[in-house]
């Protein structure tokens, strides 16, 4: 645990907005490079990029709030304290996605393909902020007697966030991989949304949250709606592909035998 890396002057920088800033840095490039492949514009992606920053950070931000809502109605000073940590990125995933949207439809931009386009960046995106999570103290476990046990205000803790930064990294190689192996747009994010709901589940049983729902946390509740939505929206288009894959073969039977 690091919060601030070092002074420059007076001035701390601190561990956590040094890894966002390599996060955002780091996915904005690889979203270009994708953006290039699939034919898309790279203005357009690096400006939904930049209204994803945002949406990420707010959303993020205000799902944290809500979940300890008795403690800012108390402490109403502390809803800007960034420094402190408290993002919930499942609030900012839902936003951006919300975000995405509006701006897909408004540009007339193919919501599939950018999403395709941004789902690697954002699972690496992912895996260097937990990092700045581990700097900066805050998504720990719960108490851990195990060897790899790391000191969170002097409690030895399970590291859930080089947990999840581990598994968000193996995500990310498999969406990278995929990535020329498109089976419909948009086939990424589902996939993103099923693995993601998987490992977050996963971890947040030695994370140290409140269980809301016998051992279950709030974010293990939003990760099965996440989980359920991508297997639903994956087996829907998939099915329309094995529909429309059906119709061609038919029209070329058809034509065949009309020659």
């Amino acid at each position: 645990m690091k919060p601030v890396l070092f002074h420059i002057g007076s001035i701390p920088i601190f561990g956590y907005g040094v890894m966002l800033s390599i996060a955002f840095g780091v996915g904005v490039i690889l979203a270009l490079k994708e953006a290039r492949r699939k034919g898309l514009k790279e203005e357009d992606v690096f400006d939904v990029s930049l209204y994803c920053l945002l949406a990420g950070i707010v959303g993020s931000r205000l799902f944290y709030i809500l979940i300890n809502l008795d403690y800012y109605m108390k402490f109403p000073g502390k809803i800007l304290a960034f420094r402190e940590g408290g993002l919930a990125f499942q609030g900012g995933l839902i936003a951006t996605i919300i975000v995405v949207f509006f701006i897909v439809k408004r540009r007339g931009i193919s919501l599939g393909k950018l999403a395709d386009a941004l789902t690697p960046s954002l699972a690496l995106g992912m895996a260097i902020g937990r990092i700045g999570c581990f700097l900066n103290g805050c998504c720990y476990g719960v108490i851990c007697h195990m060897p790899w046990g790391v000191n969170f205000f002097d409690v030895p803790r399970h590291p859930t966030q080089i947990y999840e930064s581990f598994l968000d990294v193996v995500m990310f190689l498999i969406l990278w991989k995929k990535r020329k192996k498109i089976i419909y747009n948009g086939y990424l994010f589902t996939l993103y949304l099923i693995i993601y709901a998987f490992i977050r589940f996963i971890v947040e049983f030695w994370r140290d949250s409140i269980r809301i729902l016998g051992p279950l946390s709030v974010f293990q509740l939003v990760s099965i709606f996440l989980g359920i939505s991508g297997i639903i929206l994956l087996m829907r288009n998939l099915r329309q592909n094995t529909s429309q894959l059906r119709e061609e073969l038919q029209d070329e039977s058809q034509q065949q035998e009309g020659i």
